[in-house]
């Protein structure tokens, strides 16, 4: 169930809006002048499948429709009640015109609920105002306790308040609802607030740098697991294997095992697994009998106990491939250890090129790196992909490859993606690509 087109009627009092999502290359392009709502329209369609109703209370709107390729519409309104602020949500075909539809209610936002918000804000405020004059002394783990139970708090009072405001959605809306993955990437892509004590922000950058560790031990582990089921029944899968007659040939061999060395050459170039670029593989002659029976099998096991890093391989070596074509005078290197590795291409530290802190990368830099990050690794198939902005802090001539890399990662996690931005050379060819959204004229 994918979406395939979004209309907004009503926007700000003042615009309607017709989106048609590109089906072909899965790609739409959003284009318009400033104060249109491109960027409220793709925070909207998030806001609604992550289930955040809240946003819409202080949005300014008449009814959002999302149409999708099973022929179903899905219709969002607001109204203004006695008790509030209501959202609520009807479904009928698109191969008939609108009918006088019956809403069931999802959200209701009501007085009491928002002073129970502010009684629970300024009981919070008392707290920090107590624990500034009474704990000056407390020791550093003190106060990381304190923020750690103030969060906790707010998550609970959060939780609790959504349920009191959240009504029962109708059955088709709850179960048709958990098919359909919607990711925004925000404008505001390098920093990301930290979830508990010390420093407000960290780098997104160090965040994804520690996530690809974390998906390279995963992989490791998985590796290693396999690897000690296949060695402990070794000796008695070779038994077998050469009791039975094999009709694998000896060229055959060879083809497999040069195939098995570029593998394993490719997953050291991606950083996963020891490095074997230089290894010499040897030739099996014929007057080898035995060895065909054996090595078809170290063969067979080698690919089971490479197969966790295939997908993370493919990532990776896209990942690399794009940000070195963009990168001036430093390359990207990928470390188990370390996650990403920044290298200068022309200073050395000794006999190696120098390495260079994340830090010390321009905030274009940071932004491509990120925003291809979080397309790679942080998509699935099926999802919808919204990118506002994707031009901020980057040169033109990287602007002009980003649909381009945008396609070929969008063929390898088989997502679609609805980009909002104000620059010609992001579009460079694409223009058959673009919806432009006009005002009152």
């Amino acid at each position: 169930m994918k979406i395939s087109r979004v209309t907004v009627k009503g926007l700000f009092g003042i615009f309607n809006h017709d989106i048609p999502l590109t089906q072909e290359s899965g790609i739409t392009i959003i284009i318009g002048e400033n104060g249109l709502g491109k960027t409220v329209i793709l925070e909207s369609i998030n806001a609604f499948f992550g289930r955040n109703y809240i946003f819409f209370t202080k949005l300014k709107f008449e009814r959002f429709t999302f149409h999708f390729d099973t022929s179903d519409c899905w219709h969002l309104i607001k109204k203004e009640t006695a008790n509030g602020i209501a959202l609520s949500i009807a479904k009928d075909s698109t191969t008939n015109p609108l009918p006088k539809l019956k809403y069931d209610k999802i959200f209701q936002h009501t007085e009491d609920l928002r002073r129970i918000r502010k009684f629970e804000k300024d009981r919070i405020l008392r707290r920090e105002y107590e624990l500034k004059h009474m704990l000056m002394d407390s020791t550093r783990e003190d106060l990381n306790r304190y923020m750690y139970e103030r969060e906790m708090m707010e998550r609970v009072l959060i939780e609790r308040i959504n349920e009191q405001e959240r009504n029962s959605p109708p059955r088709w809306f709850t179960e048709a609802l958990p098919n359909i993955s919607v990711r925004l990437i925000e404008t505001q892509r390098i920093i990301s607030p930290k979830e508990t004590g010390g420093e407000s922000y960290v780098s997104t950058v160090k965040n994804c740098s520690g996530e690809l560790k974390e998906f390279i031990s995963k992989a490791i582990k998985e590796s290693s697991d396999i690897s000690s089921g296949l060695d402990s029944t070794y000796p008695s899968r070779v038994i077998s294997k050469l009791r039975e007659k094999t009709e694998y040939t000896y060229d055959e061999l060879n083809k497999a095992l040069l195939a098995l060395d570029e593998k394993r050459k490719n997953l050291s170039s991606a950083g996963l697994v020891v490095d074997a670029q230089n290894s010499v593989l040897p030739k099996v002659e014929e007057s080898q009998d035995n060895l065909i029976t054996l090595l078809k099998l170290h063969i067979d096991d080698s690919y089971d106990k490479l197969q966790p890093y295939d997908d993370l391989s493919l990532k990776i070596t896209l990942l690399r491939k794009i940000i070195n074509t963009r990168f001036k005078h430093k390359k990207l290197e990928i470390s188990k250890d370390e996650g990403f590795v920044f290298r200068s291409t022309v200073i050395k530290d000794g006999d190696i090129f120098a390495k260079i802190l994340p830090s010390k990368l321009s905030s274009g830099e940071q932004h491509e790196l990120v925003l291809f990050y979080k397309l790679i690794f942080s998509s699935s198939a099926n999802d919808l992909i919204l990118i506002d902005e994707p031009e901020l802090s980057l040169h033109i001539s990287w602007q002009n490859k980003f649909i381009a890399d945008l396609k070929e990662v969008a063929s390898l996690n088989s997502f679609s993606a609805v980009i909002a931005t104000h620059s010609p050379d992001i579009i460079s060819e694409n223009w058959d690509l673009k919806i432009e959204l006009t005002g009152v004229e």
